[in-house]
């Protein structure tokens, strides 16, 4: 798979879709993942950068996706294939 800005948004939704059923405030989910707020806020947007000129896909490092993984109680993996990635 090669992770561009189609997979950057599937994902980025798929975080939105599973944070919102948990009933998680992207304040919450970015404390109990260990990152700030406006990670989730871009990661969930997709986007690389808050910057009106920048157009890169998010790119989480590993250990925000476990992060994130931990604070919704799935597998990493899980968030990857919810995502279809």
């Amino acid at each position: 798979m090669t992770w561009n800005g189609e997979s950057a948004r599937r994902f980025g939704a798929t975080l939105r879709r599973m944070r919102q059923e948990h009933g998680l405030s992207q304040e919450a989910l970015a404390f109990q993942a260990g990152v700030t707020k406006n990670q989730v806020q871009l990661i969930e947007s997709g986007r690389s950068s808050g910057r009106k000129d920048a157009d890169g896909p998010s790119n989480p490092k590993i250990s925000t996706l476990v992060g994130f993984a931990t604070a919704l109680g799935v597998r990493a993996s899980s968030l990857l294939d919810e995502a279809g990635l």
